[in-house]
């Protein structure tokens, strides 16, 4: 997604419009304000940052209270990382605008407003972002995007139903939007709203069919349907767009293992932990394949490896507990069950009984 924000930022940038210089003529060579701003505008158009902020700033001191250049400097900033200074620029076209009644330049200040909310997100300084893509919707309901990022916020703080709101306006206001269309989806396989959530994948991946990480979310919400089929295929798709995509090699793995294919589920844990040594869930993945074929030191083995990469992974703990109970180290399992139980892990107590 954060790809996603960047290509959101380019396109307000490429998209500003150039102002004409109707109210300062240009006399003797000397430039106006707006010829400054214009010139900062076409070097923007070619990332040439730097010098667009300094024509920015020559047309700000002819005219300190022209907001354009206050709000394009601002973009600059952005994406030169300098963040705070952004900040102060985004203030001031909001301050230059604070008694404004125009429909029209309320659509600008949003603007300010959203531009201001996406510094705020990076700085993770979630508060401040949350209050300012309110405004922007305020200012201007039509701007999915800021509905967007508003249910990101609200999906991230495990707000789930409200985010599924959020997502809903913004897919109001653009009807296209395929990232709403796969969040919402989120939210849905969050509260349980499988069947929902397996026709919003759908839909985000007919608006754009290269959306790799929605293949593998599909195939969660099918496999959370039992319909292992179909997630598998899904699966199948993420990786035929991402060769090195560990996450869903382990999900496929995952589906097989639960639909009893365990050479089938071997083959991709193996996969996974080849692309990505240090993924915890795929060794757990994979003691569960040695414990049914009764390899129990191998699943001890791979849970090890498990809780050296996460000493906080309960249901590593739970799994290293019950093969060693297979191998009547009842004082080992016991110790395992009580971590996993520590973890958050409750099922763990069932187990307990080995402790006596």
């Amino acid at each position: 997604m954060n790809k996603y924000f960047v290509i959101l930022f380019l396109a307000l940038l490429l998209n500003r419009v150039v102002a004409q210089s109707d109210t300062i003529k240009i006399n003797s060579g000397e430039k106006s304000a707006e010829a400054f701003f214009n010139e900062g505008v076409s070097l923007m158009q070619t990332k040439n940052y730097k010098d667009a902020i300094n024509a920015f700033n020559s047309s700000i001191n002819l005219k300190e209270k022209f907001d354009k250049p206050y709000f394009d400097r601002g973009l600059c900033y952005y994406e030169l990382g300098q963040y705070e200074q952004a900040i102060l620029d985004f203030n001031n076209v909001i301050a230059l605008n604070k008694d404004t009644q125009y429909v029209e330049k309320n659509k600008f200040i949003a603007l300010a407003y959203f531009s201001r909310a996406e510094v705020y997100f990076i700085q993770t300084k979630k508060e401040q972002a949350y209050a300012d893509y309110e405004k922007t919707v305020e200012l201007n309901p039509s701007l999915a995007d800021a509905f967007y990022k508003l249910g990101v916020i609200d999906f991230q703080a495990g707000n789930f139903e409200k985010a599924i709101e959020r997502y809903t306006k913004a897919i109001a206001a653009k009807t296209d939007f395929a990232y709403a269309f796969n969040d919402l989806a989120s939210s849905q396989f969050e509260i349980g709203k499988i069947e929902e959530a397996i026709e919003n994948y759908k839909k985000a991946l007919s608006l754009d069919p290269k959306l790799t990480f929605t293949y593998n979310s599909l195939g969660s919400a099918y496999r959370k349907a039992k319909k292992y089929d179909l997630a598998i295929e899904s699966y199948n798709k993420a990786i035929e767009l991402k060769p090195d995509y560990y996450i869903a090699y382990n999900n496929r793995g995952t589906a097989k293992l639960e639909k009893n294919d365990l050479d089938g589920a071997m083959k991709d844990f193996n996969k996974t932990i080849e692309i990505k040594k240090e993924y915890a869930f795929a060794y757990n993945n994979r003691s569960s394949i040695h414990y049914k074929k009764k390899n129990y030191k191998e699943a001890i083995a791979d849970c090890d490896k498990a809780i050296f990469m996460n000493d906080k992974y309960g249901e590593a703990y739970l799994n290293r507990g019950i093969s060693k109970e297979m191998l009547k180290d009842f004082k080992g399992a016991c110790e395992d069950f009580h971590k996993a139980n520590g973890l958050g892990i409750t099922r763990a107590k069932q187990y307990f009984d080995v402790c006596e």
